[in-house]
């Protein structure tokens, strides 16, 4: 009997592995998509280092699973650079019938890996048979904070809202042709940028979703946006702060507030502790060790 199990298992692997090599081919009608590579991913690999909407969750072992990623929409921007919503679904070969939407993370700008760890304790959704789809939301940034695509007008209303609906359809489109059926229950988790694509969600799409979890959403972004260019704007009336000044704001802050939680450990525990960088000012001259009043 176990013989036979082995050899059903074996037998069935290939034909999961056919069937995802197949999803290249995947086409929506009225939807220009590229599916630049659809792997199939034997059990036992392992998450990449976390990253936005990820989790620390890159020891854990992984279900066998079928990788597509694509691109909706490829184009060439108004400001004369190159655009698209780019995607990518995990399809675990135990689906327990369920679909989950990653949302993303600071102003997106690249495709998270379909792990579903927000919110999901030790265990990530993959690990627990969800299908799961990721963004980028449009764009490709050079860091998680980019934000030179926002000169772009589509690429402007792709990450607001347009990038988070389009993929929540496409993927779902995915799922029901990969396993031969939709999916049972849809679900949207994100926190910060990821919350706000969560909340957007419910008011924009709310026949999407069964269910919504929101964490810390980043609403007013234009407000927080402004913030930025305040601080860089701030900093540049100085001068770029060198190395030596950052060291002497981390050892600044260590030494204030390390032993306010009762351990002189190198990490801040007490939250009730305000740093004072007034305290690092130079006495005289600027030099090393400590920052001019500026």
């Amino acid at each position: 009997m176990i013989a036979e199990l082995l050899l059903l298992a074996t037998a069935q692997a290939p034909s999961r592995s056919t069937a995802c090599t197949a999803m290249k081919n995947f086409k929506v009608p009225g939807i220009t998509l590229e599916i630049a590579k659809a792997d199939w991913v034997a059990a036992g690999s392992t998450p990449p280092p976390a990253g936005p909407g990820g989790g620390p969750a890159s020891q854990l072992k992984l279900p066998a699973y079928c990788r597509v990623d694509g691109v909706i929409d490829r184009r060439m921007g108004g400001d004369g650079k190159p655009y698209g919503i780019g995607f990518a679904v995990s399809l675990p070969d135990d689906w327990n019938g369920r679909f989950l939407q990653q949302g993303g993370g600071g102003l997106n700008g690249s495709v998270a890996f379909p792990l579903g760890a927000q919110a999901a304790g030790t265990t990530p959704a993959l690990l627990r048979g969800f299908a799961i789809v990721t963004t980028d939301t449009g764009h490709t940034g050079t860091n998680g904070f980019d934000a030179a695509f926002m000169r772009e007008q589509q690429a402007a209303l792709d990450f607001a809202y347009q990038a988070v609906g389009r993929v929540a359809s496409l993927a779902k489109l995915i799922v029901a042709q990969y396993y031969g059926r939709p999916a049972d229950h849809s679900y949207f988790a994100g926190c910060s940028t990821g919350g706000r694509e969560g909340m957007l969600m419910t008011e924009r799409y709310p026949t999407y979703f069964d269910g919504v979890v929101v964490g810390a959403p980043a609403m007013r972004t234009s407000f927080s946006g402004i913030g930025d260019e305040w601080v860089a704007v701030a900093l540049n009336q100085v001068e770029k702060l060198s190395e030596s000044d950052k060291k002497t704001v981390i050892d600044g802050i260590l030494n204030q507030c390390d032993a306010a939680d009762g351990a002189k450990d190198g990490i801040v525990f007490n939250t009730k502790c305000r740093f004072d960088p007034k305290l690092l000012v130079c006495k005289g001259p600027k030099a090393d060790g400590c920052l001019s009043s500026e």
